[in-house]
């Protein structure tokens, strides 16, 4: 399977497609990431973070264009640095790092798609229907054109992509681990979350050991534990660990879902969210936000509705940091955990003394009901919960 430069050349862009139409283009946006030319890198980038991976969403040019990525990482240009609106913050980063973060985005996205056996595959369009598309794609007023997304033939093209990403995971994968043993801890950072995600979606183990020789920070050693963990490997060494981000990282694998221990951990974890917040210099891809998101998340999800009152010095900790903006992603998965009866008639009826306690912490911070944002209002609707403050208060008893 080619990389690099000679994908750019040799592929048939006219047949491919991304977010806005015909992947055409994609050789003039990213022959500059073989130049070393600054703007034209940074455009490139750009152009692989919104049409080639658009919010996450892989498309047939994905895999060509991951191809390429991969086939130039070792490139002594790609030291240098960069700035886009598509990573953390905007802020500046070297090519290679922003480059390896592409490849771990689009292994992720790709993850999302149907695996073998998840669904009957579309049938095969024709190549008289695969003409039309294309042809329709790569027109010149094809960006105004809805109804070309609609057609029964992009299902089926949509659908190719998953097992062509697939394929070619092994091969990114190869093309990312010599990176896993770079001099910057950072770059070994982005190297693990990439090959793992490679692995991921190829179905094999990584081997991390390079990297983890390595590993000189807590940082490094958080994204090692969230590899070996999303791998599938047991993580329960770590819950013993000196560092508490460490412990938590641990928790977190899917293989202590089970486990009180691992619960408990990130309870811990959660009596300081704050901290837990700034445990990170460089935090680890695993957290799309503040790292008390992802905690809070995995916490309700393996508690029953009989750990609400052992989760409401949680909950009361979580407050103080919430707002209008984030009380959704912070303290929401908590309340689901209080409140699940959520939408059955009379749910709010009735309510326990731990249920009037969870109302009454929410009272206590004026940002969970200033502005007009209305994300938290919904999603105490959800709950079958007034969506004011007003509201809340009266059923409290306040």
């Amino acid at each position: 399977m080619q990389t690099g430069p000679d994908v750019l050349r040799d592929t048939d862009w006219t047949r491919t497609f991304h977010a806005y139409g015909s992947g055409a283009d994609a050789p003039d946006h990213l022959a500059p990431l073989l130049t070393g030319d600054p703007g034209g890198s940074e455009r490139a980038l750009g152009y692989l973070y919104s049409a080639i991976l658009h919010q996450g969403t892989v498309y047939s040019a994905t895999v060509p264009a991951a191809l390429f990525v991969a086939g130039i990482l070792d490139r002594p240009a790609l030291a240098a640095p960069a700035t886009t609106p598509f990573t953390a913050s905007g802020e500046s980063a070297p090519l290679r790092q922003l480059l390896l973060g592409f490849l771990a985005s689009a292994a992720e996205g790709a993850l999302h798609c149907p695996a073998p056996g998840d669904q009957a595959p579309p049938e095969p369009p024709s190549e008289a229907d695969l003409d039309r598309v294309y042809a329709a794609l790569n027109a010149p007023d094809a960006a105004e054109d809805a109804e070309i997304w609609e057609d029964p033939v992009m299902d089926a093209l949509m659908y190719r992509v998953g097992p062509d990403m697939r394929a070619a995971a092994p091969v990114l994968y190869e093309a990312v681990h010599p990176h896993l043993t770079h001099p910057d801890p950072v770059t070994r950072m982005h190297a693990v979350e990439a090959a793992t995600a490679a692995a991921r979606l190829g179905g094999f183990d990584p081997d991390l050991s390079g990297a983890a020789d390595m590993a000189e920070s807590r940082d490094e050693g958080a994204v090692i534990v969230l590899a070996v963990g999303q791998a599938g490997r047991d993580t329960a060494e770590f819950l013993a660990h000196a560092d508490p981000a460490i412990r938590a990282c641990a928790a977190l694998a899917p293989s202590q879902a089970g486990n009180p221990a691992a619960t408990d951990e990130l309870a811990a974890a959660l009596a300081d969210p704050a901290a837990a917040d700034a445990w990170f210099g460089r935090r680890p891809a695993y957290f799309p936000g503040h790292v008390r998101f992802t905690l809070a998340r995995a916490l309700a999800e393996r508690a029953a509705p009989d750990d609400a009152e052992r989760l409401l010095p949680v909950l009361r900790a979580m407050v103080p940091l919430s707002s209008t903006y984030v009380g959704a992603q912070d303290v929401g998965p908590l309340l689901r955990v209080a409140f699940p009866a959520a939408g059955e008639a009379g749910a709010c009826r009735d309510l326990t003394a731990v249920q009037r306690a969870y109302l009454s912490a929410l009272l206590d911070n004026d940002a969970l009901w200033e502005g007009r944002i209305a994300n938290f209002r919904v999603h105490l609707k959800g709950l079958g919960l007034p969506g004011d403050r007003v509201g809340i208060s009266a059923l409290a008893g306040v």
